[in-house]
C-alpha cells in the first residue's frame, strides 16, 4: 500500500504538464467519446486542503476579496476539482460544504492511494477465510487447488465470465478460477469509490473487526475525512480503506455521505435519459432513468443538462436537470 502526497508545483508524474491534462480532458468530451468511471475520476482528481494556519477560502468568484467568501476549508479537507483552467483559482466542489466554488490552486495537494497494481493485477480481499483457485468455472470443493489469501495479488488472464474469472496466481505459482467479486483492481470502478465521513460529533472509528468495541479502534475519522470503498456488504460495518492512516479497517457505514450532491429522478412518466452530449438527441442515450433513481451530481455549470454519475448503470453522463428533485 502507497500513500503519496506530491506538492502542485510537482505534478502527479502521470500528468507531464497541465497542457497535456487538458487535451485529455477535450480528448473525452469529444462526441462519440467513451470512457468508464476510471478514466473520469483522473479528470474530476480529489485534492486535500494544506494550510500553514488559518484556512482556504472557498469563494465565489476567482479572486481575492472578502465579500465572495462562502466557506473555510482547512487543512485535511477534501475538494473534487472540476475545471483546471485558471492559473491562480481552480473551480471545485466542496463535500464539507456540498457547494461549489473557487480556491486557490497553491493549497491544494493531489494524492493517490492504493495498492500500486498494473493495469491486468487485482487484490484479494475476503473478510474471513480464503479465495479459492479452481480448476473450473463452478463452486465445488473437489476442483479447489490452491488458497489465496487476503492481499494476495493474481494477474488477470480471460474476463469473460460473469462471475469467475481466470487468473495466475504468482504465490501459488498456478493458473486457474476465482470469483472476481473477491477482487478489486484498477478495472473495478467500484475499488475507488470514495466516501466522506459525517459525523454531528465526536469521530466515526477505523476498527479491525465489525463490531462496536473500544479495544478494537485503530483510528479516528473526523467530519470531512475521506475513506475508500472495499467491500460494501448488507451490513452495518463496510471494510474500507483510510488515506488519512493508510490502513484498512471497518467502519459504520450510517455515517458515510457520498462526495457529491445527490438528486432522485422524477418524471411524469417514461425516463430520463443519460446522455454522452449536452443535447436532446435519441443517438446519444447511454442509460435511461427512472423515477426514484438517484444519480450524484458533478457539474451544474450549464443551464439545461447537468453532468451526472449514475451508480445503478456505473456510468457518467448529462441529464436535464428539470427531472432532478
Amino acid at each position: 500500500m502507497s500513500n503519496t502526497k506530491t506538492k502542485l508545483n510537482s505534478f502527479p508524474y502521470r500528468f507531464w504538464s497541465l497542457g497535456l491534462l487538458a487535451a485529455l480532458v477535450c480528448w473525452l468530451l469529444l462526441p462519440g467519446t467513451s470512457f468508464d468511471a476510471k478514466a473520469d475520476s483522473t479528470v474530476y482528481n480529489t485534492y486535500t486542503v494544506s494550510v500553514d494556519s488559518g484556512y482556504l477560502a472557498l469563494r465565489t468568484d476567482p479572486s481575492y476579496d472578502s465579500r465572495n467568501e462562502i466557506g473555510k476549508l482547512y487543512s485535511g479537507d477534501m475538494v473534487q476539482v472540476i475545471e483546471y483552467s485558471g492559473d491562480q483559482y481552480w473551480y471545485v466542489y466542496s463535500p464539507k460544504y456540498g457547494e461549489y466554488g473557487y480556491v486557490n490552486c497553491d493549497y491544494l495537494y493531489w494524492y493517490e492511494s492504493g495498492p500500486e497494481l498494473a493495469e491486468d493485477e487485482f487484490v484479494v480481499h475476503v473478510s474471513c477465510g480464503y479465495l479459492a483457485l479452481r480448476t473450473e468455472r463452478a463452486f465445488d470443493a473437489s476442483n479447489e487447488i490452491g488458497k489465496l489469501q487476503d492481499e494476495d495479488i493474481v494477474e488477470l488472464v480471460d474476463s469473460d465470465d460473469g462471475t469467475y474469472w481466470y487468473v495466475y496466481a504468482p504465490t501459488l505459482d498456478q493458473y486457474g478460477y476465482v470469483n472476481h467479486h473477491y477482487l478489486y483492481g484498477s478495472l473495478d470502478a467500484d475499488y475507488y469509490e470514495t466516501r466522506l465521513v459525517q459525523v454531528s460529533s465526536g469521530y466515526l472509528a477505523l476498527r479491525t473487526a465489525q463490531s462496536f468495541d473500544s479495544r478494537n479502534e485503530i483510528g479516528k475519522l473526523y467530519t470531512g475525512d475521506t475513506v475508500q470503498i472495499i467491500d460494501d456488504p448488507n451490513t452495518t460495518y463496510w471494510y474500507v480503506y483510510s488515506p488519512k492512516y493508510d490502513r484498512y479497517g471497518y467502519v459504520n457505514h450510517d455515517y458515510l455521505a457520498t462526495l457529491y450532491p445527490v438528486r432522485t429522478v422524477s418524471v411524469a412518466s417514461g425516463y430520463l435519459a443519460l446522455r454522452t452530449e449536452k443535447a436532446y438527441d435519441y443517438a446519444n442515450e447511454i442509460g435511461k432513468l427512472y423515477t426514484g433513481d438517484t444519480v450524484e451530481v458533478i457539474d451544474t455549470s450549464d443551464s439545461a443538462y447537468w453532468y451526472v454519475y449514475s451508480k445503478k448503470l456505473n456510468k457518467y453522463g448529462y441529464v436535464n436537470k428539470k427531472y432532478l428533485k
